[in-house]
């Protein structure tokens, strides 16, 4: 479930403030509950598309290697032929029957017969080689209907997932939001802060910048997604990364600012959507330095680490979600390193 009340936490840590206080109503605690589910329909998806991504890889590799096998055989049977028609159009066997001279006679129907096995073996390895292509290609084809037919639906399970958390949350009250996203308001968190305005860096955009990255490049890991226990009711939907107030932020990858704004627990926060689709979430930040609607690269600075919000010390809660709205996380980490990212303590 996509939920998570925070109950108790220790100052030494960084991580949330408690909370008890009552849940959500019983009818959006099902639709959260639906659109958990979907998410892990997405994520099942996700890894379906990848494994035929990996075949459709190989498939390719398999035909290019049959295509020039087969560019080498026209080529030496295009040879084969050439040399026929300067020699009058006459094959190999009829060429030698016109000698005068019995020992070539007999050397050269020897040599004709073999001539002409290798002629036959020549046409029938090309045929072969045909056959093989074609298989491959038909491969190929069979392989994209079913990414096509994968994508469309991991589009649908998108398009539900979003359609399950617009209703809860219009069924739910500020203070209520506030408490679903595992921290309560906070003073620590103005509604009228303005965002910095936009900056680029430039060792995000220089030749060779990282595809992906880790959000921030020293830290220590605190609570982990999907945690239990006294701390939460129901799981943890982020990891928090305990780092020095002040710590530079970073986008992980390539991506558009969908959200930069100062609201409910998480206090200054960010969400960035990649082009992959999926959503990355940093909150309790002390300073935004990114807008919406703005384009980002991997590396490149979006704001600082901080204390706002529902906190109890200075870190970074980071987030994976498969849409920008809350309740739709999956583990970040796995995430990270299915994108060439390793995050250790």
């Amino acid at each position: 479930m996509a939920l998570c009340l925070l109950l108790t936490a220790s100052p030494a840590v960084a991580g949330e403030r408690p909370e008890p206080r009552p849940g959500p109503p019983a009818r959006v605690e099902r639709l959260y509950a639906q659109a958990a589910r979907a998410v892990q329909a997405y994520e099942d998806a996700e890894r379906a598309v990848r494994r035929k991504r990996a075949d459709l890889r190989l498939l390719h590799r398999a035909a290019a290697v049959e295509r020039r096998r087969l560019d080498v055989l026209r080529d030496r049977i295009g040879a084969m032929a050439r040399s026929e028609y300067r020699n009058g159009g006459l094959g190999p066997s009829a060429r030698l029957l016109l000698t005068g001279r019995p020992d070539r006679l007999l050397e050269g129907a020897t040599l004709a017969r073999q001539g002409d096995h290798a002629q036959a073996a020549l046409l029938a390895e090309r045929m072969l080689a045909e056959r093989r292509l074609a298989a491959d290609t038909l491969a190929v084809d069979r392989t994209l209907a079913v990414l096509a037919r994968e994508a469309h639906r991991k589009d649908a399970l998108r398009r539900g997932i979003e359609a399950r958390l617009q209703r809860a949350r219009a069924r739910l009250s500020a203070r209520d939001l506030a408490l679903m996203a595992h921290e309560g308001l906070s003073a620590d968190c103005p509604r009228d802060l303005p965002p910095a305005p936009p900056r680029s860096s430039a060792a995000a955009h220089r030749q060779g910048a990282p595809h992906w990255v880790r959000p921030v490049a020293h830290y220590t890991l605190t609570a982990r997604y999907d945690a239990s226990g006294a701390h939460w009711a129901h799981r943890h939907t982020g990891q928090d990364f305990a780092v020095p107030p002040g710590t530079p932020v970073r986008a992980v990858g390539d991506g558009t600012v969908v959200v930069a704004a100062c609201g409910d627990g998480f206090g200054n926060q960010i969400v960035v959507r990649h082009d992959d689709g999926y959503c990355t979430h940093y909150a309790h930040l002390s300073v935004l330095e990114v807008v919406p609607g703005q384009r980002v690269r991997a590396g490149e600075r979006i704001g600082r680490s901080g204390n706002s919000g529902n906190s109890t010390g200075p870190h970074l809660h980071f987030e994976v979600r498969v849409t920008p709205q809350m309740g739709s996380s999956v583990a970040p980490l796995p995430w990270l390193a299915r994108h060439g990212v390793r995050v250790g303590r």
